[in-house]
């Protein structure tokens, strides 16, 4: 009996590798560093870049426009809505609704709607934490 507790105190006794850094990590230095250096410098470059070579200068700007593109979603999100009506209105927009088009009952219809759907959410995570915990199931509807 003896022999299996050693076994286990030797694994536990074993040093873990720490976990490697992310790309992510890597970079995150050196783009935090280019980013400060072209807050102070990027315009003055952009400037004598399209004075001196205008095409390249297209080219740049057409890359970056992509890349603001790409880190910036176009969609509206719901964070930063000051008020239900507000969310309301996102959420129509969203199904495609032109916001010239979109009445107060309809905002809070759309109000109703989403509260149905977050109350339905809750009751299905509920039902996950009590399942996870042992505890007899809910019914799904």
């Amino acid at each position: 009996m003896m022999a299996p507790r050693q076994r286990k105190a030797n694994w536990l006794q074993k040093k873990q590798k720490p976990a490697e850094p992310t790309l992510i990590d890597q970079l995150s230095g050196p783009l935090k560093d280019f980013v400060n250096d072209f807050k102070e410098h990027g315009k003055t470059v952009l400037e004598k870049v399209r004075e001196e070579n205008p095409e390249k200068y297209l080219e740049l700007s057409t890359k970056l426009a992509g890349l603001v593109v790409t880190l910036k979603p176009s969609q509206e999100g719901f964070h930063d809505a000051k008020s239900m009506e507000e969310i309301g209105l996102r959420l129509l927009k969203a199904v495609g609704m032109e916001e010239e088009d979109i009445t107060p009952e309809m905002i809070e219809a759309a109000i109703a709607a989403n509260n149905t759907f977050h109350a339905r959410l809750e009751e299905i995570r509920n039902d996950g934490m009590m399942r996870a915990a042992g505890e007899p199931e809910g019914e799904l509807n």
